[in-house]
């Protein structure tokens, strides 16, 4: 399992970090959809990391959160911008903008890809969130980055990745973050499928599944070598 360090003022500009260890692409996939719970339109998210660390795993996450179609996502390698339209409004965001900057050599080349469509003063447009890959590259056409989301990803081991996320202070209002700064991705107790920090049955994958754990409490299918205390009960509830 991976290891998390919260920092309420890590460095400027940022005000709110925490540091994952991903032991897998399922846990940085959990990790993703956990972000993707907080964002709303406006948001753009900087993403930095080397080939193959596993921004793309990270991307995918977002979207299928979002509930775009896993058909519609690809890598924008060698188109640059993808736009992935929501199946419905999610907290305002109607598209999810996919910019991959690897090919570029400036902001000035971004001018005929439409980004006035995608940018508005300083930050997304209305109805769209931005995801951008390599943003150092076109450093001059995202916000400033006290305004952004950073995700960096770095190769900690063959199989693991550290999970390096910055938050703009005014994540502390919103809904969820509590909860993604406190807790890890984990396996829900009874599928043992991955479950994201913000999930609201967590550690649960579901009310369903939640219920059928504690079922397994009140049947005598768990074995234990006491009896059951109300702080147990408790925290099922």
């Amino acid at each position: 399992m991976g290891t998390a360090r919260v920092s309420p003022r890590a460095r400027e500009p940022f005000t709110v970090r925490i540091v994952r260890d991903s032991i897998s692409p399922d846990y940085t996939a959990a990790l993703g959809a956990g972000l993707a719970a907080l964002l709303r339109e406006g948001d753009v998210i900087r993403l930095v990391g080397d080939l193959g660390a596993g921004k793309t795993t990270l991307v995918r996450a977002l979207c299928r959160a979002l509930r775009i179609p896993d058909a519609l996502v690809s890598s924008p390698t060698f188109v640059f911008v993808n736009d992935y339209p929501l199946a419905a409004p999610v907290r305002g965001i109607a598209h999810l903008i996919h910019v991959d900057a690897y090919r570029l050599h400036g902001s000035d080349e971004i001018d005929s890809l439409g980004w006035d469509r995608f940018m508005l003063e300083r930050r997304a447009a209305p109805g769209h969130a931005l995801v951008c890959e390599w943003p150092e590259r076109i450093e001059d056409a995202l916000p400033p980055a006290d305004e952004c989301v950073q995700v960096s990803i770095e190769h900690a081991g063959e199989t693991s990745r550290r999970i390096t996320i910055d938050l703009p202070d005014t994540f502390r209002a919103r809904t969820g973050t509590d909860a993604f700064l406190e807790r890890e991705p984990t396996r829900c107790p009874t599928t043992g499928v991955w479950v994201e920090p913000t999930r609201p049955c967590y550690p649960f994958a579901g009310e369903k599944e939640r219920l059928a754990d504690l079922n397994k409490w009140f049947t005598g299918a768990y074995s234990i070598s006491r009896e059951i205390r109300e702080d147990d009960l408790e925290s099922q509830r």
